[in-house]
């Protein structure tokens, strides 16, 4: 493949794709004992996450939450590959009309080639966002990123998001590294210590948009 992977170990290949008005991250993950690969979101023009896929055995689409900007490719990639689609339930009515091939709870583990991923419901952002964690690296969506949370739409569902992000995400091993729907990657450990700021520092939690840690 004549793409950089952004991640690799004994397992699998990580290959990272920028693309869409607002500079989406897609994702493919290719096992190495099978080149059988899954697809994380769909961006608008993903023609290098095609080309790149098309060089695997592409099984799986995995979807982390259902705006727009994170699934503006989603019957181009559909229509190259025959492929399984997959959201989490609370998301799925969303999706209308592309109804995905199967809905994703909390806690399931699903396989592609010889790799385990095991979907984490994470509530706030979206009601069914969903993120998915492979040995020690984790898709977020845009449930967290290493700033600060998603965005929430209310007080309410900031309030969902940062206990999905605290009993959830950071209760993961600190070595975990975590890929977002947008931007840079980050750590667990470095989300933690963040938060401990902001947990202690903030007066109320009826506060919601685009929230920093440190801020």
């Amino acid at each position: 493949m004549n793409y950089k992977p952004e991640f690799t170990d004994k397992d699998m290949s990580l290959y990272k794709f920028i693309s869409g008005p607002y500079d989406n991250n897609g994702y493919l993950l290719v096992c190495k004992q099978t080149n059988k690969s899954v697809i994380v979101d769909a961006p608008g023009n993903p023609d290098e996450l095609i080309s790149a896929a098309q060089e695997t055995d592409t099984d799986m689409m995995l979807i982390t939450h259902n705006h727009w900007d994170h699934l503006l490719g989603y019957k181009e990639i559909t229509t190259k590959f025959n492929l399984r689609t997959g959201i989490g339930v609370d998301d799925a009515e969303g999706m209308k009309p592309d109804i995905p091939d199967f809905q994703i709870c909390d806690g399931q583990t699903l396989t592609v080639g010889k790799i385990s991923i095991k979907a984490i419901h994470t509530p706030g952002h979206t009601e069914g966002s969903t993120c998915f964690l492979i040995n020690n690296i984790l898709f977020t969506g845009d449930t967290l990123f290493p700033g600060g949370p998603g965005k929430s739409q209310n007080s309410k569902a900031f309030q969902t998001i940062i206990n999905s992000i605290s009993s959830k995400l950071l209760a993961l091993k600190q070595s975990v590294v975590f890929f977002p729907g947008h931007g840079l990657d980050g750590t667990i450990k470095n989300a933690q210590k963040d938060y401990f700021v902001f947990e202690k520092n903030c007066s109320s939690y009826e506060i919601f948009g685009d929230i920093e840690w440190l801020n």
